[in-house]
């Protein structure tokens, strides 16, 4: 059963992201970062979580059972709340935040600028080295940068001015600059390959870019089904980079195969408000994550094996049968028909934060912990979420 963590703030959490651990994800990192909004003084954080510890010596008897070596058998494992390294101020709202690698960290600003910091081994420090200022502006004015996407050191940003940038570590100006490239808001980006990214808007469409190609103009274009509704979050599938899952203002999760489709195949309804991140699982593909602004968290199983022993609705632990959108076409495509997240029948939810009722804005999964970040001035950590 997964054991919730909760750990007040007194903030309003935009962005949390785990530290990438190691060893591709055979020792999962206990380090995650938050970023804050709409505080008077907004701040990077950096959290270490504990790992339970055990109270006393533990030494194995001859039958393999565990004892302290006074001759009692006492196992007290303490589960602790994470714990701040480090805080630094950051200019007005945190939008994104992405690490690079497990040293380096990058985070947008409401400001229009990006910001990348190296995480000081052995001190507890965030240290800034390298700021790009300007990048996103609405005439005279600098607007939010939205997103960003990286791909080794490469990074790709976007913002409400519709502008894509292309920025590199080591470069103190952004080495390509796509002004035009949408009329309206880009919510969302994430690379497809080094050379490709693709991008959700406010109109509800989701575009791919080759950043190899001259001029403005996106390679291909997607659309929703049905009215235009904004996209907020995109995902790629960890090793099916074909398969892309977008949630959008109306609480819809969308899935796309990018091979033929210019519609989602597949829609799934759940959450009750706009769906803010989503987030597939990086090694447990058959998993995915979405967080809501109506505060619930959803973990959507798609491996075939129930979260529970039967479908039931209300509140709690209950797991939900998936629905498609109801008056909207809902197929299986036949490129991959043993894809869960491409037949809406094979998928289950259950509910990750059951209590909570606050907007929840960002999530990330590592391992088999879950944070969160609210609008309630905490951060939740959800261990042992039990994947298979």
């Amino acid at each position: 059963m997964a054991n919730i963590l909760v750990k007040f703030v007194s903030q309003k959490v935009n962005k949390v992201r785990w530290q990438p651990g190691d060893l591709q994800g055979l020792h999962p990192s206990n380090v995650f970062v938050t970023g804050s909004w709409d505080n008077d003084e907004n701040k990077i954080c950096l959290w270490h979580l504990p790992k339970s510890t055990e109270k006393g010596k533990n030494v194995l008897n001859g039958d393999g059972i565990s004892s302290f070596a006074k001759g009692h058998v006492d196992l007290d494992w303490v589960d602790k709340e994470p714990q701040l390294v480090c805080q630094e101020n950051h200019k007005g709202d945190v939008t994104d935040l992405k690490f690079v690698n497990s040293e380096t960290l990058l985070a947008s600003s409401s400001a229009g600028t990006v910001q990348a910091y190296k995480l000081m081994h052995g001190a507890q420090k965030l240290h800034s080295i390298q700021q790009w200022q300007d990048l996103h502006r609405l005439q005279t004015r600098s607007c939010p940068c939205t997103c960003m996407a990286v791909s080794g050191t490469d990074i790709t940003t976007a913002g409400e001015d519709g502008r894509l940038n292309v920025l590199r570590l080591d470069h103190k100006h952004p080495i390509r600059t796509i002004d035009e490239a949408d009329s309206s808001t880009i919510n969302a980006l994430t690379y497809l390959k080094s050379h490709q990214v693709i991008s959700v808007n406010s109109t509800g469409q989701m575009k791919i870019w080759d950043l190899r190609q001259p001029g403005s103009q996106p390679t291909r274009v997607f659309l929703l089904t049905g009215e235009k509704t904004a996209l907020h979050c995109i995902d790629r599938h960890p090793t099916q980079a074909h398969l892309v899952a977008a949630g959008s203002q109306d609480s819809v999760l969308n899935f796309w195969d990018l091979r033929q489709e210019k519609f989602p195949v597949t829609l799934f309804d759940g959450h009750k408000g706009p769906i803010w991140e989503v987030k597939f699982h990086p090694t447990y593909s058959d998993h995915l994550f979405t967080c809501s602004e109506d505060g619930s968290v959803f973990h959507w199983n798609g491996s075939g094996s129930p979260l529970g022993s039967q479908h039931a609705t209300g509140t709690g632990d209950a797991i939900y049968p998936s629905l498609g959108l109801g008056g909207l076409p809902s197929k299986p495509s036949v490129s991959s028909p043993t894809s869960p997240w491409l037949n809406n029948d094979q998928v289950d939810i259950s509910h990750v934060l059951p209590s909570n009722i606050m907007p929840v804005n960002s999530i990330d999964v590592e391992g088999d912990k879950l944070v969160c970040g609210t609008d309630g001035e905490a951060v939740f950590v959800v261990n042992g979420l039990g994947l298979r």
